[in-house]
C-alpha cells in the first residue's frame, strides 16, 4: 500500500507537468521505467518508486523558463539553480509537503519531497570512439561534481570498491581546483556541445545513448488509465534501454530505487487514481 501510494502521489506530479506542457505546447514524453511499465504493464511497473520523463533539450529549456510562473504552489522545480544542494543535470517536481529521501544524497538537499524526473536530450556525435569519449568525459565530469557536492554512491562488490577507492580520490583531489558553479557549466557545455547540429545520435542526462530516429514523433500510450505521449520509436528504446523488456526480472531485482519509507503529509489519504483526479477537478 505504500509502494502504491508513493506512485499515485507521483502520478499526480505529472498530471501537473502535463497540464503546463499542454497549455505550452512543450512535447515530452514517457522514458525509462515510465515508458516500459506504459508498454508492459500499462501503467506504473508494479515494484517501480519513480517516474521518468524526457525532452528533447529545446522543449526542455522552454519548460523551465514556464514553471517559473506556472507551477502550482503545490510543487518545488528542483534544479541546480534553484537548489544549491543539487547537483544533477537532470530536474525534478517534487511534492510539497513530503518526503522520500535517496540515499545519496539523504543528508545534503535541501527540498526532498517526493519527485518525478525530467531528463533533457541531446545531440551526441556520430562517430562510434568519439561517442565513447563523449559519454566518458561526462561520467568523470559528473563524479568531480558528486565528490564537490558531497554526494554518496556505494560500491557494491569488493572489486568496485577497490576500483572506487582510488578512483574517487582522484576526482576529490581534482574537484578542488573548480567551484560547484564551474563544474555545473563544465558538464553543461560538453553535454550540449553539439547541438549545433543533427546528428543520427542523442544522449540523455543519465548518460546513455539512443538514435535520435526514436524521437522524430510521437504517440500516445495508456498509463494508470490515462493517455500520455511517447516516443513513437518506444520499442527501439526500450531494446536499448533493457534488451528483452517484456521479460520480467528475477524477484531479488525486483526493487525500489530507495529503502526509505516515504512521507505523505498530508497527501496520506490519496489511495487511488480517481483521488488523484478528484483533487485536480476541486
Amino acid at each position: 500500500m505504500s509502494i502504491r501510494k508513493l506512485q499515485l502521489l507521483e502520478l499526480k506530479i505529472l498530471l501537473e507537468l502535463n497540464r503546463i506542457c499542454d497549455k505550452y505546447k512543450i512535447q515530452y514524453f514517457l522514458m525509462g521505467g515510465t515508458l516500459l511499465g506504459a508498454v508492459r504493464h500499462n501503467g506504473f511497473i508494479p515494484w517501480d518508486d519513480d517516474i521518468d520523463i524526457g525532452m528533447m533539450r529545446s522543449e526542455y529549456v522552454k519548460f523551465l523558463e514556464v514553471c517559473k510562473y506556472e507551477l502550482s504552489e503545490d510543487y518545488f522545480l528542483q534544479t541546480f539553480e534553484s537548489d544549491e544542494s543539487y547537483l544533477f543535470a537532470f530536474a525534478k517536481i517534487r511534492l510539497n509537503g513530503t518526503e522520500y529521501s535517496e540515499p545519496i544524497n539523504k543528508d545534503v538537499l535541501h527540498h526532498n519531497g517526493i519527485y518525478i524526473d525530467i531528463f533533457p536530450f541531446d545531440h551526441a556525435p556520430d562517430n562510434h570512439y568519439l561517442r565513447k569519449l563523449h559519454r566518458l568525459m561526462l561520467l568523470e565530469m559528473d563524479i568531480m561534481c558528486w565528490m564537490k557536492y558531497g554526494y554518496v554512491k556505494k560500491p557494491t562488490t569488493l572489486k568496485l570498491k577497490a576500483l572506487s577507492t582510488l578512483r574517487l580520490k582522484t576526482h576529490r583531489y581534482l574537484s578542488r581546483f573548480f567551484s560547484k558553479s564551474q563544474l555545473i557549466r563544465m558538464r553543461e557545455n560538453l553535454l550540449q556541445k553539439y547541438n549545433k547540429k543533427q546528428t543520427k545520435y542523442c544522449i540523455n542526462a543519465s548518460f546513455f545513448h539512443y538514435p535520435s530516429e526514436i524521437f522524430d514523433q510521437f504517440i500516445e500510450l495508456e498509463f494508470e488509465g490515462i493517455k500520455f505521449p511517447a516516443p513513437a520509436g518506444y520499442t527501439t528504446y526500450l531494446e536499448c534501454a533493457y534488451g528483452d523488456y517484456m521479460c520480467l526480472p528475477p524477484e531479488h531485482e525486483r526493487i525500489r530505487h530507495t529503502p526509505y519509507l516515504p512521507d505523505f503529509g498530508r497527501y496520506v489519504g490519496i489511495n487511488s487514481v480517481d483521488d488523484i483526479l478528484k483533487q485536480r477537478s476541486i
